[in-house]
């Protein structure tokens, strides 16, 4: 099972993601690092861990449509090792045309702030967040009635679940397996401890996207060996 840290990027620097109230995030706290700029957080999380991919939510991006690129490239220049999974509101198949250039970044296509349907057809090898909060789906309701256009790596991310040491949401995860047996699904939000992370293992989750469990020393080196791809 695949573990990707995820780093919440607003105002040019990493904030702890509580719920959905994004606008409200407080700058990051950890027992992993100190810092709060993006690539030195990157790289303190790399000093205790191998981690071959990162997602980072950028919000700044997803709120006004404005993208920190030059940040981008210099996070692939400083970890040339590393894929970067990165959600900046993508709308449109003109913006993913601009974007999706870069070797080693996923553009992850987001229902939250899709609008053109068709760039999943066109696009079957993108990776769609699935985005939930307050018991909805959040995007086109034609995309959640038609999961034939899915592509094969579906992220689920239920925004109440965000930071809210909950567990994971099991039965959303449940639901959107029951609708297309074929992806890859990733779990985003809610994850606390091993216990969690075996749970979704058995569950036949791919992968797990996490912040809050490493960064307040829930989730231990031996635990990461003991599920990361494996």
């Amino acid at each position: 099972m695949e573990i990707i840290p995820v780093i919440d990027l607003m105002g040019g620097i990493v904030v702890h993601a509580r719920g959905g109230d994004r606008e409200r995030y407080p700058p990051l706290e950890s027992v992993l690092t100190q810092h709060v700029q993006p690539e030195k957080v990157i790289a303190d999380l790399l000093d205790v861990y191998p981690f071959k991919q990162f997602y980072l939510a950028d919000l700044d991006a997803i709120f006004e449509q404005n993208p920190d690129l030059d940040l981008y490239h210099l996070l692939m220049e400083k970890f040339p090792e590393i894929i970067f999974w990165i959600d900046m509101g993508i709308q449109t198949q003109q913006q993913w045309a601009i974007l999706n250039k870069a070797k080693r970044i996923k553009f992850i296509i987001a229902s939250e702030t899709l609008k053109d349907l068709n760039l999943l057809e066109a696009e079957r090898n993108s990776v769609l967040s699935l985005d939930f909060q307050y018991g909805g789906f959040l995007g086109e309701p034609d995309l959640w009635r038609q999961p034939d256009i899915w592509p094969k790596n579906v992220i689920v991310m239920n925004l109440d679940y965000i930071g809210a040491q909950a567990g994971p949401d099991i039965n959303l995860l449940q639901q959107v397996r029951s609708r297309r047996t074929d992806v890859k699904i990733f779990a985003a939000g809610g994850v606390r401890n091993k216990q969690d992370l075996a749970v979704l293992k058995q569950k036949g989750i791919a992968g797990v996207l996490i912040a809050s469990a490493l960064h307040n020393g829930k989730l231990s080196v031996s635990t990461l060996n003991s599920f990361l791809n494996r």
